[in-house]
C-alpha cells in the first residue's frame, strides 16, 4: 500500500486510522463533538506524528463543512468568546511552562467531570455572555493543556437546539483552529511535512464522516443529542485523567 511505502506505516494500520477518523468525524458531525476523543488514543499508538499535528490539520474540512451546512443556526453571539479562547490558550501555555502539564491536566479533567455531573443534577448552563467568556477561556486553556477544548463550550450550549449547538461549536472551532491552534503548532515546530502527508490520508475520512453525519442527523432524535454530548464530554475527561494518572 502507498502509505506503507512512503510513510513507514503498515497498510492495515493506516486503514484502521482512517476508519476510526471516519467514525469520529461522523459522530462530531451529528452531535458537535467527538472526533478528537474517539480518534486520538488509537492514532497516537499507530504513529505519534498523528497527534496533534496530522489530526489537527485534517479537522478544518469537518468544522467548516458543519458550520456551512447549518450556517443559518449559528449563534452570532459566539464571536465574543473568541478573544477569551485566545487568552485561555496563552494562560494554558504559561501555566504548563511554569507548573508542569500533569497537575494542570488533572484539574481540567476533574472540572469537566464536575460540570457534567452538575448538568445531570438539573443545573442549567446557558450561553450568556458570562458563560460564553468562561467557556471560551476554558476551551482555549483545556485545548492547549490537555487537547480537550470542546467540552467547555459544548456543556454551555447543551440545552440549545441541536442545530444551534452543532453550528455554533463548528464555527467556534473553525476560528480557533485556523487562527490559534494551527499557527501555534507550526511555530512550535511540531507540524511539518510528515504531519501534512499523514493528514492527506485522514482528510478523505473526515469528509466521508461529514457526509455520513448528514444522514445520522436525520435519524437522531433531538432529545438524544444532549445525553450524547454529556457522555462524550465525560469520556473526554476520563481519558485525560487516565492518561495523566496511569
Amino acid at each position: 500500500m502507498l502509505a506503507a511505502q512512503i510513510l513507514g506505516i503498515e497498510g492495515w494500520q493506516m486503514a484502521l486510522a482512517m476508519g476510526i477518523v471516519l467514525i469520529g468525524a461522523a459522530t462530531q458531525a451529528s452531535i458537535g463533538v467527538g472526533l478528537g476523543l474517539m480518534a486520538a488514543p488509537t492514532l497516537s499508538l499507530i504513529d505519534p506524528a498523528f497527534i496533534p499535528g496530522a489530526l489537527t490539520l485534517s479537522i478544518p474540512p469537518l468544522v467548516i463543512g458543519m458550520a456551512w451546512r447549518e450556517r443559518q443556526f449559528i449563534d452570532r453571539t459566539i464571536y465574543r468568546a473568541v478573544p477569551a479562547r485566545l487568552l485561555g490558550s496563552i494562560a494554558g501555555a504559561v501555566l504548563v511552562a511554569t507548573q508542569g502539564e500533569d497537575a494542570v491536566t488533572i484539574v481540567i479533567g476533574l472540572a469537566v467531570l464536575l460540570a457534567v455531573v452538575a448538568s445531570t443534577t438539573g443545573l442549567h448552563f446557558r450561553p450568556t455572555l458570562r458563560n460564553q467568556l468562561i467557556a471560551g477561556t476554558g476551551s482555549g486553556f483545556a485545548g492547549t493543556v490537555a487537547g480537550v477544548g470542546g467540552p467547555p463550550m459544548a456543556i454551555t450550549y447543551q440545552h440549545s437546539d441541536p442545530q444551534v449547538l452543532r453550528a455554533t461549536l463548528a464555527i467556534f472551532n473553525t476560528i480557533g483552529l485556523i487562527c490559534f491552534t494551527l499557527p501555534s503548532l507550526v511555530i512550535a515546530g511540531v507540524t511539518g511535512w510528515r504531519e501534512v502527508q499523514l493528514a492527506c490520508f485522514l482528510i478523505p475520512s473526515v469528509v466521508a464522516g461529514l457526509l455520513v453525519g448528514k444522514y445520522t442527523i436525520a435519524k437522531l432524535p433531538p432529545e438524544r443529542v444532549r445525553p450524547f454530548v454529556l457522555v462524550v464530554c465525560a469520556a473526554s475527561a476520563v481519558v485525560v485523567l487516565t492518561k495523566t494518572v496511569v
